[in-house]
């Protein structure tokens, strides 16, 4: 097995592989990055969250190589981050040669943080901006960077709702780029880290409902690293709390430790699992397994989503109270496999007429699917196609008209019966008159009026916030 990737990088290696963007990746990666590029710089003055990770070292290398001195990292060092990632991002900032802010967060004693509610990450992220937007106007920066990719925006992410609340920019989505590119744009930009395996915050190991305490934090952390020094590396230890001895109510509660690793070091983790056992203990568990489902990223949230039993979806309280004498469900022998639903990342255009604020939208035509339902203009993106460019190509071919193409306005995930989808909303200018080309009509709708005509199930959340609150 291959040792933890936590060493960072040689200086030596930073050099800017910008002159060779072109000549050394498949083009539409290169346009890609040729559009972060572009995107980061006319941010200006820029503030990047900072983490460690790769995703927000590729966003921090970039605004280093397009804002200079203007480019600032900011780290919100708190109870949840690992001591190792504390250290190793100090460590790739100073490589980068950018300055460096790290802030001291007190997360546990944010009111519903320590609590560990659903919505924890919305807290985590509301720390860090309260302390990063102090920080920015500090030093006469614009804006906050977040090193958000596409990917990231389809689980349950509540820190997202907190980074739009504060109008954090997230260059990655806008330039359109998933985490499988952001690790090939960061191995070309010479960041050893390319390869770092997926990173949470510790407070990510706990039920929801769990109480999160210091102590708890330094036992995951510990035992964590353990299990790197053995040879591990993309791993989680999940932290479950047992009921407290009796008579013994001061006591802290004992806990027992579930480790996810990959499925093919699984192996592995049997020839060593007495050392596995003895690091556990000596972090503070009582007990000690191995998950035979192995590793997955956001497996916490799946008692969001509660898998169905025996065929059928779990009862809703109000079901699951109602009667008094429950029969007793019979085991299944089979498990019950659940299909990944397909999902489809889309763009769409809001356009705004300047005179009185009304909003283009586009009827569906009979050859379409859904057909007789209004949208907001758009359509999916191609293969290797930034957001902007199928944007751009979507509108002229519906409505015969090109587009400049501004900010991005919203993240929206909708749940069709047989896919989710993933729609980019842009803030775009008109640069001609529309006409109904590929759809069947076109026109601007007052905002007040929006959802007085049928439209297409994924907008209408939009729409009603725009016909209540306005375009902002």
């Amino acid at each position: 097995m291959s040792v933890a990737p936590n060493s960072v990088m040689d200086g030596s290696t930073l050099g800017s592989a910008r002159a060779g963007d072109a000549a050394t990746l498949a083009k539409p990666l290169a346009d890609k990055l040729a559009l972060l590029r572009q995107i980061i710089s006319g941010y200006g003055p820029s503030l990047v969250a900072f983490s460690g990770g790769v995703d927000s070292a590729l966003v921090l290398k970039v605004a280093a190589d397009e804002l200079a001195d203007a480019a600032v990292a900011f780290t919100a060092v708190s109870e949840t981050m690992a001591e190792r990632e504390i250290e190793s991002a100090a460590a790739i900032a100073r490589q980068l040669h950018v300055r460096y802010e790290p802030v001291r967060s007190n997360e546990l004693s944010r009111p519903g943080f320590a609590q560990n509610p659903s919505n924890r990450c919305y807290h985590c992220k509301s720390e860090l901006f309260d302390l990063a937007e102090p920080t920015r106007e500090r030093l006469g920066l614009r804006h906050i960077l977040l090193g958000t990719n596409l990917d990231d925006l389809g689980d349950h992410r509540p820190g997202l709702i907190a980074a739009k609340e504060r109008g954090a920019k997230q260059p990655l989505v806008e330039a359109g780029l998933n985490k499988a590119e952001v690790r090939e744009l960061a191995r070309h930009l010479g960041l050893p880290i390319w390869n770092k395996p997926q990173l949470a915050c510790l407070s990510s190991r706990f039920p929801y409902g769990t109480t999160l305490t210091e102590e708890r934090l330094r036992m995951v952390d510990r035992f964590e690293q353990s299990l790197y020094d053995l040879g591990f590396v993309q791993l989680r230890v999940r932290f479950h709390e047992l009921p407290s001895l009796p008579g013994d109510p001061n006591a802290q509660k004992p806990a027992m430790a579930r480790v996810e690793l990959m499925p093919e070091v699984l192996p592995e983790a049997v020839r060593l699992s007495k050392q596995i056992v003895e690091a556990g203990k000596q972090a503070g568990f009582l007990y000690v397994t191995v998950d035979l489902e192995g590793f997955r990223s956001g497996s916490a949230n799946l008692v969001l989503r509660r898998l169905p039993v025996l065929g059928k979806s779990a009862p809703s309280v109000r079901e699951a109270t109602s009667s008094s004498i429950a029969a007793p469900a019979l085991p299944d022998p089979a498990p019950v496999v659940r299909p990944v639903r397909p999902r489809k990342t889309v763009v769409a255009a809001l356009i705004d007429r300047p005179s009185d604020g009304a909003i283009l939208l586009s009827l569906r035509g009979p050859h379409q699917s859904m057909p007789g339902l209004w949208e907001l203009p758009g359509g999916k993106m191609e293969s290797g196609e930034s957001p902007q460019a199928a944007l751009i190509r979507e509108v002229r071919e519906e409505l015969d008209v090109e587009v400049r193409v501004l900010s991005i306005y919203d993240v929206v995930s909708f749940a069709y019966p047989d896919f989710d989808l993933l729609m980019l909303v842009y803030r775009c200018e008109l640069l001609g008159e529309p006409s109904a080309k590929e759809v069947a009509q076109v026109c601007f709708v007052p905002q007040s009026e929006l959802l007085s005509r049928p439209v297409l199930p994924a907008d209408i959340p939009l729409l009603e916030k725009l016909s209540q609150h306005g375009l902002s």
